[in-house]
């Protein structure tokens, strides 16, 4: 496929079909995505595309296709480099002999007659090096439609028919130059041929930061099996293997390490510059890169349930999908053939009536007004603006899950953040800790806490242990242990009963807190943290504030993001004072806090009752309806699988600071194609006209053919040149 024209011939084939819901088709791709009512015979499918004039293929796994587009495009600029080898020197010649027959020395040293055949012979080698576009334009015709092959071939062959005609009968040709359209034959065929040689090389590039992804796959891997270590395909890896990774390898699968510490490069993965140190226990991610140690990771994940091949296949699908604004562009180019025909007989008609310039001036406007006319440009506009700028996008970790999702995004003016997960590590953690008595040991004491918290899965256990585990606490036991929903725990631990828990739960013990540890609590509590009061027997002798801290680059992302749009809320379903305090941190006015899942939604409907267009971010199953009632959700890449499935976007990297990224590359891309596609249209608006010669009375401007050919070549290789200027586009 070459052009808008020839995705809206393919897609018309496959629409025709029985059983057919839809039907995709993306030309940087070359790709057809189909949905069906019910499965239909492959043949029947390629046999529709193929009496469209087109060859196909079925694609087994998003990997495969992705290879067998590099492979086609590295075949497309080789096979189109042997034709201009061909095509060059010979349309060299047919210029260079045209233009000296109106030497008059030379003129009267060569017979005429003979200039004349040799000029025909001379063209015949550029027509066979382009021999495949009448061929695609006979296929095309045979369906019942046209495309860009159609109109360069009408336009060549009759500039070349037309000289043809005057060799053999000169006579016939009322006196005009027989040769006078040879150079403009061979010229149109080898621009065109050039125009699509510079697309091929820059179409190539467009998908390379989707094939850097592809990259990332290792092809092999060291297992240990049976205490033997195996090299063996990346592909038989299973669950459960213990992988070996040597210094400088990919490591293959999705796991934890288990042995050995080091330092893994995941930029490709996530878009963070700097390494990542991990130790035993660590998860690893497959496709990135071990740095200066060996370390053995146990399998987890592998093959396509991996992370690279999650977001391989997702790029892969939103690549294939089209933004709304391309339905403007596809509308168009349905259209655009035929209306073109239309005005070349329309020129040549009306130079040969209705004017007193003679009939070689109203050929050459007509053929001029079928070669100019580029759906090229058109049909490349938008697409490849998308592949580029989701490569891009998935280069630094964040995910599209379609080309509207794209668009919509660059429309947000406002973003709505979940706290816990999103802006928060989403961990509790113990911040402060104030103890009764300096004679208390603190190692001695958290044994204890330890022991009662062990048998609990609530969060701030979890706090609690970690924390014990900082100071090395000794492992105890603890007996008679029993848990207050919503209050604390108590338990026996060296023949003392040690309670941890709120202050109501030690009230109702008959336990009183000290002043001093009470006004302590308090001003914790203003700060957003969760207190809880640790004592022994019926004395307090701790009290520990419990946080989900800050991510530590929330603060500067919220802070771009402030740049980036008109209005921030955080929606959480915590405590106003916790959200509040962190809300007060980050500058951030509108908090709406303690609200169920379906009270996110609402608060989301809220923003856009107002007007707004707003993005919803996070992580958990609770954001799910509020990703779904936004103008976009975005899902944070460490939450859970139902956020990530019912979000339009997904951030790989759990950072705020990629939340802007995707929001300023999308607002690129949106910017890319708004461009190309007023490119397009102003080349069209602008060409087809000073083809047909309209401006010739006025102003004396014509276009000859063989510069309308240079034109249509150089409009489809600006507007992916265009697009290729996202690749380096900054976005912190």
């Amino acid at each position: 496929m070459h052009c808008a024209a020839c995705v809206s011939s393919v897609e018309s084939a496959l629409k025709a079909l029985p059983d057919v819901e839809s039907v995709v088709v993306s030309l940087p791709l070359r790709r057809a995505t189909i949905e069906l009512r019910k499965p239909i015979d492959d043949g029947s499918i390629r046999q529709a595309i193929e009496a469209a004039g087109y060859t196909a293929d079925r694609i087994s796994a998003a990997s495969a296709a992705a290879t067998d587009v590099r492979h086609r495009h590295d075949a497309d600029v080789n096979e189109l480099t042997s034709r201009l080898r061909l095509a060059i020197p010979f349309s060299a010649a047919v210029i260079g002999l045209g233009m000296s027959l109106m030497i008059p020395s030379v003129a009267q040293a060569m017979s005429p007659l003979a200039a004349h055949w040799l000029l025909l012979a001379l063209t015949l080698v550029p027509l066979w090096a382009g021999r495949s576009i009448p061929i695609a334009a006979y296929k095309a015709i045979r369906f019942g439609s046209a495309t860009m092959d159609t109109l360069v071939t009408l336009g060549a062959g009759a500039a070349f028919l037309y000289s043809a005609f005057a060799t053999f009968f000169p006579h016939a040709a009322h006196g005009s130059h027989p040769g006078l359209f040879f150079d403009t034959s061979a010229t149109i065929i080898t621009l065109v041929l050039v125009g699509r040689w510079l697309e091929a090389r820059a179409q190539r590039r467009t998908l390379q930061s989707y094939h850097a992804l592809l990259d990332l796959r290792p092809q092999s891997a060291t297992v240990v099996r049976n205490g033997k270590h195996l090299v063996i395909p990346a592909t038989e890896v299973v669950i459960d293997d213990v992988v070996v990774v040597g210094p400088g390898s990919r490591i293959p699968v999705d796991g934890v390490v288990t042995e050995g510490t080091s330092l893994v490069d995941a930029s490709m993965l996530t878009g963070e510059s700097l390494p990542v140190e991990v130790i035993p226990g660590s998860a690893v991610t497959g496709g990135t890169v071990n740095g200066n140690g060996t370390i053995v990771v146990r399998a987890m994940a592998v093959g396509a349930n991996t992370v690279l091949a999650g977001i391989i296949r997702a790029v892969d699908t939103a690549q294939s999908s089209k933004a709304p604004i391309q339905r403007l562009a596809d509308r168009i180019s349905a259209i655009f053939v035929p209306v073109v025909l239309s005005v070349s007989v329309l020129t040549l008609a009306a130079w040969v009536l209705f004017s007193s310039e003679p009939v070689v001036f109203a050929i050459t406007n007509a053929i001029a007004v079928l070669v100019i006319a580029c759906p090229c440009a058109l049909g490349l506009a938008t697409p490849t603006a998308i592949v580029v700028g989701m490569g891009r996008a998935a280069s630094q970790g964040i995910l599209f899950s379609s080309a509207d999702a794209l668009e919509r995004l660059a429309t947000v003016n406002a973003v709505a953040l979940d706290k816990t997960g999103t802006i928060t590590a989403g961990t509790p953690t113990v911040v402060h800790v104030s103890y009764a008595s300096p004679s208390i040991d603190p190692v001695n004491l958290w044994s204890a806490i330890a022991a009662v918290e062990r048998s609990s899965t609530h969060p701030i256990a979890a706090a609690m242990l970690a924390h014990a585990a900082t100071l090395g606490a000794s492992d105890s036991s603890a007996s008679s242990l029993r848990t207050f929903p919503g209050k604390g725990a108590q338990g026996s631990v060296a023949g003392s009963t040690l309670r941890v828990g709120t202050a109501e739960f030690l009230r109702e013990s008959m336990i009183l807190v000290p002043n001093d540890l009470e006004e302590t609590a308090a001003e914790w509590a203003r700060q957003g943290h969760t207190v809880c009061f640790v004592a022994r027997g019926l004395s307090v002798v701790a009290v520990v504030s419990v946080s989900d801290p800050l991510r530590p680059t929330s603060t500067d992302a919220v802070r771009r993001l402030a740049h980036a749009v008109d209005h921030i809320a955080i929606i959480s379903g915590d405590r106003r004072e916790t959200v509040e305090a962190i809300a007060s941190t980050l500058g951030i006015t509108d908090v709406v806090a303690g609200v169920l899942p379906g009270g996110k939604a609402t608060a989301i409907e809220t923003l856009l009752a107002q007007g707004l267009r707003p993005a919803m971010v996070g992580d958990g199953i609770n954001d799910a309806p509020a990703l779904a009632a936004a103008h976009v959700g975005i899902a944070m890449g460490g939450g859970t699988d139902v956020a990530k499935a019912t979000a339009d976007v997904t951030i790989v990297h759990d950072d705020v600071h990629h939340v802007v990224d995707a929001i300023t590359l999308a607002r690129a891309t949106m910017t890319i194609i708004r461009q190309n596609l007023a490119l397009a249209f102003a080349y069209n608006i602008v060409g087809i006209p000073l083809a047909a010669g309209l401006f010739y009375p006025a102003f004396g401007l014509t276009l000859h053919p063989m510069f309308a050919a240079a034109a249509m070549a150089l409009s489809s290789v600006a507007v992916v040149t265009n697009a290729l200027r996202l690749r380096s586009k900054r976005v912190s």
